[in-house]
C-alpha cells in the first residue's frame, strides 16, 4: 500500500525543548511501568535513569514530519487512554517537535528484501541516539516506531538487544519463525540478540516505543520465510 505524503513541518529548535522534555518524561514513565522488576527489561529504564536530561540539552533538534502525518495522527488517536493518557496527550500536541524520518534501508544490508509494505509505510523518531534527537548517546537508541495498517514487518534479526512497548494494538508477533501470537498495547516485548522476529499489523496502525541497548551499529539481517506472500495476501484481503 502507498501512504500519501503529509505536509512537511520544521519547527524552531529552541521553542521545541519544553515539548520534547514532556514527551520524553511521559515515555520514560510508560517504560518504567511496563518494565517492572524484569531484569532484562530494567536494563532500558536503568540506562535512561543514568543519563543527563535537561531542557537546555534538547535545543538542538530540528522537528519535522516529512510524510505519513495522517497515519501518525491515526496511530496516536488509537493509543488507549487508560494506559497511555499522558504520552498520548503529549504526542497529539507536540509530535511535530520530534525529528521523524523514514527508514530507507539504513538499518539493513544493501539490497535486503524488507518488502514493499515496510518501505512504503514506516517512520520513526528518536528520543535518544547519536543524531537529531533530544538526548545524545553513543550506543543506545530509544524512540517511536510507526507502521501502516496491513503491513508485514518481515522476519529479521540483529545483534542489538531490543525492547518494544506497543502503544497501539493488538498486533501479531512471531519469534524464531514460530506461530503467530497477538500482543495488546502495553505488553512489553524483549528480543534477545539474534532472535528472529516479525510483526504483522492489522487494522490499527502500529505505534511503539523501542529501544536498542547496545550494538546499535550492527545491521539487521532479513531472514527469508516461505509464507511471506501468504501472510501479506491475507493482510490485504482482510
Amino acid at each position: 500500500m502507498t501512504i500519501a505524503p503529509g505536509p512537511v513541518g520544521v519547527l524552531d529548535r529552541d521553542m521545541s525543548a519544553t515539548s520534547l522534555l514532556t514527551i520524553f518524561s511521559e515515555a520514560k514513565t510508560c517504560l518504567e511501568q511496563a518494565c517492572g522488576d524484569d531484569p532484562l527489561l530494567r536494563d532500558v529504564s536503568n540506562r535512561i535513569y543514568m543519563m543527563e536530561i535537561s531542557e537546555e540539552g534538547m535545543k538542538g533538534v530540528t522537528g519535522c514530519i516529512p510524510t505519513h502525518s495522517d497515519l501518525l495522527n491515526a496511530a496516536i488517536a488509537s493509543m488507549p487512554d487508560d494506559k497511555f493518557s499522558g504520552l498520548k496527550s503529549a504526542l497529539a500536541t507536540d509530535k511535530q517537535h520530534l525529528h521523524w524520518r523514514v527508514d530507507e534501508g539504513r538499518y539493513y544490508a544493501e539490497g535486503a528484501d524488507v518488502g514493499a509494505g515496510y518501505k512504503e509505510g514506516n517512520m520513526h523518531a528518536l528520543l535518544i541516539g547519536s543524531e537529531n534527537c533530544p538526548i545524545k548517546a553513543e550506543d543506545f537508541l530509544l524512540g517511536f516506531f510507526l507502521l501502516a495498517p496491513r503491513t508485514l514487518y518481515r522476519d529479521h534479526s540483529h545483534l542489538a538487544p531490543e525492547l518494544y512497548l506497543p502503544l497501539t494494538g493488538p498486533h501479531g508477533w512471531r519469534f524464531d519463525q514460530g506461530d503467530w501470537e497477538d500482543f495488546e498495547a502495553g505488553q512489553a516485548i524483549y528480543n534477545a540478540p539474534g532472535v528472529v522476529h516479525a510483526t504483522r499489523v492489522y487494522d490499527i496502525p502500529f505505534l511503539a516505543l523501542f529501544a536498542w541497548t547496545r550494538d546499535i551499529g550492527s545491521a539487521c539481517r532479513v531472514v527469508p520465510t516461505d509464507d511471506w506472500p501468504e501472510v501479506e495476501a491475507e493482510l490485504h484481503r482482510a
